[in-house]
């Protein structure tokens, strides 16, 4: 889903995105997610973006029983099989939009609200859902979502899984350099740092912006400091790529 400056702007202000008629999404606070509890939070993001998994060959039963499953179908079978999913993916709903859920296999769709007002997220629906979800909590910062849907032919499948299985490697090596550079921040570092960085953010009203607009400044915080570094080293003699002077205001998705 290509998401206009309108949504963008609600991501920052803290105001609702609504997916037609079926349901609003709401952009959450910091101070809601640290309420909440920062682990929970996590789960909540984790169930919505919940993928089938790849099963190896040697696990003939199970892999022909999810072979035919969607991304979708798949989420709503492991929350018709766990209650602890069920659970976990109703609460996730109601953190998000603000109303209960009740779940359908057949056929494969959510009810979000009362069921006598059928306002009912389809397949195709739950993907748009799920990529406001990301851009809204700063996820899906990679391109766009690699949706497999079940009319693309075999071939496209497959080229669909290798881009999956492509990224997830790059998002792994990503986290690994991470890890090993010492960069591996935890959220509390993240706010504390941000509270000092003389962004008119303290302590006492950082709670108060949404999750994306944090994640926000942070990145354009440190854009401006490199550029800043950068201009002086230039204007010091130094040689720097013409990439390094990229101004700091400019497009979220121009992050290079």
């Amino acid at each position: 889903m290509n998401l206009t400056d309108t949504e963008i702007l609600k991501f920052l202000k803290g105001s609702p995105v609504f997916l037609d008629d079926i349901c609003a999404i709401y952009p959450a606070k910091v101070g809601e997610i640290v309420d909440l509890g920062y682990d929970t939070f996590q789960t909540y993001l984790s169930i919505i973006n919940t993928e089938k998994p790849d099963i190896k060959e040697s696990d003939s039963k199970l892999k022909e029983f999810l072979e035919p499953l969607s991304d979708f179908q798949y989420l709503l079978a492991m929350a018709e099989i766990s209650l602890e999913i069920n659970q976990a993916l109703k609460d996730a709903f109601f953190f998000f939009t603000h109303e209960n859920v009740f779940f359908s296999l057949n056929p494969a769709q959510i009810i979000i609200g009362p069921a006598e007002e059928k306002h009912l997220l389809t397949e195709e629906k739950f993907y748009e859902f799920r990529s406001i979800i990301r851009r809204m909590f700063f996820m899906d910062q990679d391109g766009d979502e690699i949706i497999i849907n079940e009319s693309d032919p075999p071939a496209v499948k497959q080229l669909k899984k290798q881009m999956r299985a492509n990224r997830k490697k790059l998002k792994k090596a990503k986290a690994k350099r991470a890890a090993q550079e010492g960069t591996d921040v935890k959220f509390s570092d993240l706010i504390a740092s941000v509270s000092i960085n003389n962004c008119n953010l303290n302590i006492e009203n950082i709670w108060n912006i949404t999750y994306y607009a944090f994640f926000d400044q942070l990145r354009r915080s440190g854009w401006r400091d490199q550029f800043n570094i950068n201009t002086e080293a230039a204007l010091a003699g130094a040689k720097i790529k013409k990439n390094q002077l990229k101004h700091w205001v400019r497009s979220m998705s121009n992050s290079d």
